[in-house]
């Protein structure tokens, strides 16, 4: 009887503490607002899709290619997969401590304005703007694009961004070639993604810039430097590598998924 009892209650312990590991990771997701962030990489998805489908199938397949690709950016799948990840890669105690900055005042404010800055930035026009901005920013030497590019450098955000998109471009041109629609070797399939990885890597820092400049430029000096300080922290260092795992794997099955759907329509239309 002690021993059932004793179990029973380790039982209740783990129990508990995944739910309270699970709402924590779920207030973390709704203090990121990461559904609009799905909802940002679901459109982007669907019109990379349009845009596969006419680069690879005649003009009559490309609408049920579209029409099925969508179900890969299934919103709520998006969200379990996300939470499930992100489970994976911070314990209860550093989602709660990660939670206590975006709590405040803050880092509320910080969130806000990264999340409206993402969906602005989707269009090729507000991209293009944000662009325009950094170059004057830099012209007039804003002092805030030293501590921004600082930023980039300490979170290796132009790496973890350039790791996700060579994982994801694999990852679909290797799903075609085991559907054999694509005759290419693994190695081929690595030069192709790597070739001229420093022109890449500097476009990838001029978006994170443009980004960067256009989404904190509402925010006081202080409020830029408490925020700037906590995204250098071990807490901000963390929560990034975090996301990035998340997003680059979710990225990565998307694009298998993807590629998955598109051999299909591939193969159809060779018979």
């Amino acid at each position: 009887m002690y021993f059932w009892r004793l179990s029973l209650n380790i039982i209740i312990v783990i129990f508990c503490a995944c739910f309270a590991k699970a709402d924590a990771i779920s207030d973390l997701y709704d203090a990121l607002q990461m559904d609009r962030v799905n909802e940002i990489i679901r459109a982007e998805g669907i019109r990379d899709a349009r845009g596969t489908g006419e680069a690879y199938l005649s003009t009559n397949s490309v609408e049920r290619f579209v029409e099925q690709a969508k179900s890969v950016y299934q919103l709520d799948n998006m969200e379990k997969d996300f939470k499930r990840l992100l489970t994976e890669n911070l314990s209860t105690s550093e989602a709660n401590e990660i939670l206590l900055f975006y709590r405040l005042p803050i880092g509320k404010l910080a969130s806000e304005l990264e999340v409206s800055a993402r969906v602005a930035i989707s269009e090729t026009e507000i991209e293009e703007m944000a662009k325009t901005m950094l170059k004057d920013a830099k012209a007039s030497k804003n002092t805030r694009l030293d501590e921004i590019e600082s930023v980039i450098k300490i979170l290796e955000l132009v790496e973890q961004n350039l790791i996700g998109a060579y994982a994801a471009q694999f990852a679909f041109m290797y799903e075609l070639s085991k559907l054999g629609v694509l005759d290419l070797s693994r190695q081929e399939m690595i030069d192709i993604i790597t070739n001229d990885e420093e022109k890449l890597k500097g476009e990838i820092l001029e978006w994170l810039m443009a980004f960067s400049h256009m989404a904190y430029a509402p925010m006081s000096d202080e409020e830029f430097r408490v925020y700037n300080d906590f995204s250098k922290s071990d807490l901000g260092i963390l929560l990034n590598k975090a996301l990035f795992s998340v997003y680059n794997e979710m990225a990565k099955d998307q694009s298998q998924s993807l590629a998955s759907i598109l051999g299909e329509f591939m193969k159809s239309e060779d018979l």
